[in-house]
């Protein structure tokens, strides 16, 4: 979903070995075309493993590399505490909805 020049990214259900290959393609190819700010929102994520992890930091990488960023959104529960003991907030904002991640970048 766009909004002016920002992206929201909905991820649904679980972030994992087995979905992400399919998310880091979609990720990369939102990038290619020159959406580099982007806000993935994570609030219908049950699971995160550390490939999810991957996933993320690529796509900050990727977005960065290019001049834009990477914001969260919406985590909670088990994705919470797996980006907060892995340290993902320290260098990652995050924000309680999509809605202020998008504003976020007007700021």
């Amino acid at each position: 979903m766009q909004h002016n020049d920002v992206t929201v990214v909905r991820i649904v259900d679980d972030l994992d070995a087995a979905t992400s290959e399919e998310a880091t393609a979609y990720l990369d190819a939102e990038i290619d075309v020159g959406h580099t700010n982007l806000v993935i929102e994570l609030g219908d994520v049950a699971y995160m493993s550390s490939a999810g992890l991957r996933v993320i930091l690529s796509t900050m990488q990727g977005a960065r590399q290019q001049g834009g960023d990477l914001r969260l959104a919406g985590a909670e529960g088990h994705v919470r505490r797996v980006l907060d003991m892995s340290g993902f907030f320290r260098f990652i904002q995050e924000f309680p909805t999509a809605g202020e991640a998008v504003a976020s970048y007007s700021r």
